[in-house]
C-alpha cells in the first residue's frame, strides 16, 4: 500500500517544479487559461479566465493542496489502492497534465491494473502530443516527451521502504592480522609442518648422507632429506606463502 501522505507531499513539490507558479492568469501553450500551479479551474469548479484577478501565494498553496488530495484519491480508486507510493505520484503527476478522465481510460491504468508495470511505464510516452490550435492536428511536443519520460522513471522507482538499508552507524575497526582466519590458517599450516619435522628428526637424523649421488633427486639425495619429510616441508612453504600474501593484501588495503 502506498504512503498517501508522502505521495501528496512529493506531488506538491513536483507539480510546482513541472507547472511553475503563476499568481496571475495566463494562456498555456494549448491556449487554455491557467493560474497558480497549472490550475485551469478553481476549487469551486469555476474555470479560470484571463480576466480573473491575481491570487495570493496562500491561495495558490490552498488550491494545490486541494488538487493533490483530489488527484490522489481519484487515482487510488482507479487502481483499487494497489500501487506503490512512487506509482501513485507518477500517475497523479501525469493525470494532472492530461486530466483525470483521460487518465481513467488510458493504457497506463489498464496495464497497471493488469500487473504489467513495464508496459504501463512505456504507455506514459503515448501522451506526448498536444493541439496547438483548436481543431488543428496533434503535434509531438518535446516538453511533453521529456515530462512523460520523467513520470515513467518515477513510476518505476522503488519506494524508500524497499530500498537497501543504509550502512550501520557503528563500525568496527579493521581486524588485526593476528585475528585473520586466513593468516591463522597459514601460520597453523607452517607450524604443523615444523612440528612434524621436529618429531621425525630424531628418527631420521642418520638418514642425512654426507656423500651425494648425482642420479638421485636433488632434494632427497643431494640434501639427504628423507622422502617422508617432503610433505611437511611443502606444508611449511605453503603456510609461509599464505601469510606473506595476507600481509601484502593488508598493506594494499584490500582485506
Amino acid at each position: 500500500m502506498p504512503d498517501v501522505a508522502a505521495a501528496r507531499a512529493h506531488l506538491d513539490r513536483l507539480l510546482r517544479k513541472e507547472e511553475g507558479e503563476r499568481l496571475s492568469p495566463y494562456l498555456c501553450e494549448a491556449g487554455v487559461p491557467t493560474i497558480g500551479v497549472g490550475a485551469t479551474t478553481y476549487p469551486d469548479g469555476r474555470k479560470v479566465t484571463l480576466a480573473d484577478p491575481p491570487i495570493t501565494r496562500e491561495q495558490m498553496a490552498t488550491m494545490l493542496q486541494a488538487e493533490t488530495l483530489r488527484y490522489t484519491s481519484a487515482v487510488m480508486r482507479m487502481v483499487d489502492g494497489q500501487c506503490t507510493t512512487a506509482q501513485l505520484v507518477a500517475l497523479c503527476l501525469c493525470g494532472y497534465n492530461i486530466g483525470l478522465p483521460a487518465l481513467q481510460g488510458s493504457s497506463m491504468i489498464r496495464l497497471h491494473r493488469a500487473g504489467d508495470y513495464a508496459g504501463a511505464a512505456r504507455a506514459f510516452r503515448l501522451w506526448n502530443k498536444y493541439r496547438p490550435k483548436p481543431g488543428g492536428p496533434l503535434e509531438v511536443h518535446p516538453a511533453l516527451e521529456a515530462r512523460r519520460a520523467r513520470e515513467a522513471a518515477i513510476y518505476l522507482t522503488a519506494d524508500a521502504a524497499a530500498a537497501p538499508a543504509g550502512p550501520p552507524q557503528s563500525v568496527e575497526p579493521e581486524s588485526k592480522m593476528t585475528d585473520s582466519p586466513i593468516a591463522k590458517g597459514g601460520t597453523a599450516a607452517a607450524g604443523a609442518g615444523a612440528i612434524t619435522i621436529l618429531a621425525q628428526v630424531g628418527e631420521h637424523v642418520e638418514a642425512v648422507k654426507p656423500v651425494v649421488r648425482g642420479a638421485r633427486d636433488v632434494l632427497v639425495d643431494t640434501l639427504g632429506v628423507p622422502v617422508e619429510w617432503l610433505l611437511p616441508i611443502a606444508v611449511i612453504v605453503a603456510g609461509v606463502l599464505v601469510v606473506r600474501w595476507r600481509l601484502a593484501q593488508r598493506q594494499g588495503g584490500w582485506a
